[in-house]
Parts: C-alpha cells; sequence; structure tokens
C-alpha cells in the first residue's frame, strides 16, 4: 500500500543555512569551558594553599592550636556542658533492606 501523495522533498519549503548556526554553538561552548576552567584552576590555588599552610606549621604553632582547644572545652564545661562517651560498639542506624513500592499494583 503505497501512497503516492506522499512526498519527502517540499519545494515550499526555506533553505536552511548550516554555516551559522554550526558556529554559534561552538562559540558558546568554549566560553562555557572558559569559566570550567578558570574556575577549577581557582579551585586548585585555594586547595593547594590550603595543603601549603598546614605544611608549615610548626610544632610550637600546632601545640598553640591544641591549647586554645583545650581552653575551650573547659569554658564549655564550666559553663555546663557535659561531653557523653558512647561506647566503640554501637552504631547510628543498623543497616535496612530498601523498600520498593515500583510495580507493587495488580494488572
Amino acid at each position: 500500500m503505497a501512497n503516492d501523495d506522499y512526498d519527502d522533498y517540499d519545494e515550499n519549503a526555506e533553505p536552511v543555512d548550516e554555516t551559522e548556526t554550526d558556529e554559534a554553538p561552538d562559540d558558546e561552548e568554549v566560553e562555557i569551558d572558559g569559566a570550567v576552567k578558570e574556575a577549577a584552576t581557582a579551585a586548585a590555588v585555594v586547595a593547594r594553599k590550603e595543603a601549603d599552610e598546614a605544611e608549615t606549621l610548626t610544632v610550637s604553632s600546632k601545640e598553640a592550636m591544641r591549647r586554645q582547644l583545650e581552653d575551650e572545652v573547659a569554658r564549655f564545661l564550666a559553663k555546663g556542658g557535659k561531653v557523653q562517651e558512647i561506647p566503640p560498639d554501637v552504631q547510628a542506624d543498623p543497616p535496612q533492606k530498601p523498600v520498593s513500592s515500583y510495580g507493587s499494583k495488580p494488572i
């Protein structure tokens, strides 16, 4: 059953200019890629600075940080704060089997 009225070619259709549409997305992709690269570079620089700072801490500066932490804990306890010790064998939530109701209705 062939349909003779159907034709793939449309005589009234306007020609499509493919050169303009192909160039525009490439320019946008370059701008997006550049922004992503700049953000990744900035994040890498910040991470590297933090790592360098941690490596350059001296023993005396680490000891000062420990003393500061001890002072803060002492102030917390002096205000009535309590430290609760949890046994090592206690877990927050036991693992549970996943529950799915997908396809539970009869056909």
